[in-house]
């Protein structure tokens, strides 16, 4: 989440917008920009290009496509700092989408106050409708679509002493009426209820899940025992929960921490017992959060992609995770963060990169990770499985979505022209 960059907005409404990672997330941003610029230089220095495995009967593997509706870059240059003035200012929020009929987002216009709001399509974006949140006005809000109507809001005022006081709301009407919602403690998550990757992850935070009906919320009674975890959240529900992340960590200078060691775990059971795989090699997708991307359909072939000392790493599995094994296709990210996913028709996609800073890179194999070619960049490599499709949010270089009925053709919504 980027740091709002609207001069003159004051604490309170900047509080008020930002879901409570954001600082967090600014800061590694941050730190990924200082180290592109010195992976750059030594590029400039070196001639190094980017190396991809090459079989002599591998076709080019074909790149996303695009409906016939507007379709802005996919990563867009950034644009100048807006500039202050009587016009009133709408912030919105990340897209959440319940199905490719149902987004939802988050939205304030600080003005009188910054009360916050909703905004709701149920026809893909040609209409949109808003409404009040029930949330504290200083409220860090966190809203999600965990169904075609039904929402759920984690908040935290401003003014609480702790984490410990958040609370959560939750709609099954579309946002018409909200109710307060208490977390059920549980051995495991139930089946079928929509699991959410947050931040701070699994490490810090046990698994979440929601019934996509009601709204209702389940924890784990237990937290990851990785480090540094995420939630893998770009997987169906029927290939088990998967989470990421390290194994181990050192001190650095200053006392910085440092990551060290990769592994992924996956239950098939909501969480009440777990299986771990150790990479070898250190494999990871970020130098902040989480080991490596993970990439599935069906739980039995995965993918873990990451890098390692620069060069882009693929490991393969056909059990389930039980056995891996390292694939020949490689490129030269740099420090780049990494993105993963397998597609409806076979192809593994992988972007390296994820914001404009970083120069983002698009990879295709149709070979199970044996050849990775160089494609055009666009969605696919970060995308949320929702009722008859997948999404993917532009955020934070861009406000709305990408929507796919097939993973492979996706669609821009733009976000709304709120009243």
């Amino acid at each position: 989440m980027p740091e709002l960059d609207f001069a003159g907005l004051n604490a309170a409404a900047q509080a008020a917008f930002k879901p409570h990672f954001d600082q967090v997330a600014a800061r590694a941003r941050r730190r990924r920009r200082r180290i592109l610029t010195v992976a750059t230089l030594a590029l400039l220095v070196t001639g190094s290009g980017v190396a991809v495995a090459a079989r002599p009967d591998g076709g080019a593997a074909p790149a996303p496509g695009f409906g016939p509706d507007r379709t802005p870059a996919f990563i867009p240059t950034p644009g100048g700092t807006p500039t202050p003035g009587p016009a009133r200012q709408v912030l919105t929020g990340r897209p959440s989408a319940g199905d490719l009929d149902h987004v939802y987002l988050r939205w304030t216009e600080c003005r009188n106050g910054c009360p916050l709001r909703w905004a709701g399509t149920d026809d893909g974006g040609r209409h949109w409708r808003t409404g009040a949140l029930p949330v504290p006005d200083d409220a860090m809000v966190d809203l999600r679509a965990v169904g075609p109507r039904t929402l759920v809001a984690w908040y935290l005022s401003s003014s609480a002493p702790d984490s410990r006081s958040a609370r959560w709301a939750a709609s099954s009407d579309g946002g018409i009426t909200w109710r307060q919602v208490t977390v059920q403690q549980v051995g495991a998550l139930p089946a079928g209820w929509r699991v959410l990757a947050r931040e701070p992850g699994p490490s810090d935070e046990a698994l979440v899940a929601v019934d996509p009906v009601t709204g209702d919320v389940a924890q784990l009674a237990k937290r990851s025992t990785l480090r540094a975890a995420v939630a893998v959240d770009s997987v169906p529900a029927m290939a088990g929960l998967w989470v990421s992340g390290r194994t181990g960590q050192v001190v650095g200078d200053g006392g910085r921490i440092i990551w060290t060691g990769s592994a992924v775990e996956v239950s098939r059971d909501g969480g009440r017992t777990w299986r771990r795989h150790q990479f070898p090699d250190g494999l990871t997708a970020s130098d902040d959060l989480g080991g490596p991307a993970v990439a599935t359909r069906d739980g039995r072939t995965v993918y873990a992609v990451g890098r390692v000392r620069g060069a882009l790493v693929v490991w393969r599995s056909t059990d389930g995770g039980e056995k891996w094994t390292r694939t020949a296709g490689t490129a030269d990210v740099g420090e780049r963060t990494i993105r993963a996913a397998l597609r409806p028709d076979g192809v593994l996609i992988v972007q390296a990169g994820i914001s404009a800073a970083e120069d983002p890179l698009m990879f295709a194999s149709s070979d199970d990770g044996a050849t990775l070619r160089p494609t055009t960049l666009g969605p696919g490599a970060d995308p949320r499985p929702v009722s008859g499709g997948y999404v993917q949010t532009g955020w934070p270089d861009s406000k709305g979505a990408w929507l796919s009925a097939d993973g492979v053709t996706w669609r821009w919504l733009d976000p709304p022209a709120l009243p």
